[in-house]
């Protein structure tokens, strides 16, 4: 099938208008974000998700209560015709279709391997924790065993043989949180029991069923570029909301904070001498992007935001009427 074939059949078409829907409403998100100054982590992943879950639905459900969307009436009062850019010829080409073909092509690789791959070895690793690493029994620790009695309920934590600062969480059947014997003996009684209830915090809401489902869906749109970005902003507040956990049930925020900067923010090297600039790599760029993202949750953890408790669903509910509406006539 050439390419115009696959735009013009029902999987392109569904393609293509996905991936316009989920731009309009990443739009409409930032916008609501920004006028409703919207700063509550759990707010602010609710309005991500719904450029990730709308384009999945949108599509079919206009195709089944409006037949009529693909007429040539529809399309003069559309706000946005699809068909009239892809069908934009360059010397017997078709640019705007080939363009989007990439995009989509290296959106997909981009989730199956740093995504697909590593959740699957992951919940691999998850089912056989005693092969993964050699842990040794958590009571033999007082500091662990401390904090584990503070915690009103909890999964198993074991203390990883590991020379390195680690700390991480499984999910599933075998629900853990592992913690490296070299950060039990840097951090101190509070910082530790900060960072495990972060980890059970991650733990407690793997078994969110909107999380579950909104995963799910993302994956349905493994080719979009746009639910990418969306989702992992989406991940970002996780973090957040995780954090905001942990320091309800230690009411201790700085500790919280030292934890992460003793986790997460290493001291910076120092700038290369003026006149030797190098090209960044993918991995620094990365690390920086890591980097800011610890010292946006240190920055919301230190200000001591209260959440936005009036307005939990109010600007979802807001960004998904509006992203829907202006959707319709995007055809």
């Amino acid at each position: 099938m050439s390419l115009s074939g696959f735009f013009h059949s029902y999987p392109g078409l569904y393609v293509a208008q996905a991936f316009f829907h989920s731009l309009v409403a990443s739009i409409v998100a930032e916008i609501a974000i920004k006028a409703w100054n919207v700063r509550d982590p759990a707010v602010r992943q609710r309005v991500f998700l719904v450029p990730v879950v709308a384009p999945v639905f949108l599509f079919p459900l206009f195709q089944l209560f409006s037949p009529g969307r693909g007429s040539t009436y529809f399309r003069l009062g559309a706000i946005f015709e699809i068909d009239r850019w892809l069908e934009i010829g360059v010397l017997g080409t078709h640019p705007v279709m080939g363009g989007l073909a990439v995009v989509f092509a290296i959106t997909s690789l981009v989730f199956l391997f740093q995504e697909l791959i590593p959740i699957l070895r992951h919940s691999f690793e998850s089912g056989r924790p005693e092969k993964a690493v050699g842990k040794i029994d958590p009571l033999e620790d007082p500091a662990v065993r401390t904090t584990m009695g503070a915690m009103p309920v909890a999964p198993p934590v074991f203390v990883v043989e590991e020379d390195d600062f680690l700390i991480y969480s499984t999910t599933g059947k075998s629900a853990a949180v592992y913690v490296s014997s070299s950060l039990v003996s840097t951090l101190t009684e509070g910082e530790l029991r900060s960072a495990v209830a972060h980890e059970i915090a991650h733990v407690a809401r793997s078994r969110h069923p909107m999380l579950v489902g909104a995963y799910l869906l993302r994956a349905l749109m493994f080719f979009n570029p746009v639910v990418l970005m969306e989702f992992r902003r989406a991940a970002q507040e996780e973090e957040k909301v995780c954090d905001e956990f942990a320091a309800s049930v230690t009411r201790d925020r700085h500790a919280l904070v030292q934890a992460l900067r003793k986790l997460y923010l290493p001291p910076e090297e120092p700038p290369p001498p003026p006149g030797r600039r190098t090209r960044k790599t993918a991995k620094e760029i990365e690390e920086r992007s890591h980097r800011l993202n610890i010292e946006s949750r240190i920055s919301r953890l230190e200000s001591g935001e209260d959440r936005d408790s009036g307005m939990g669903w109010l600007v979802p509910a807001v960004v998904t009427v509006a992203a829907v509406g202006i959707n319709y006539f995007i055809v």
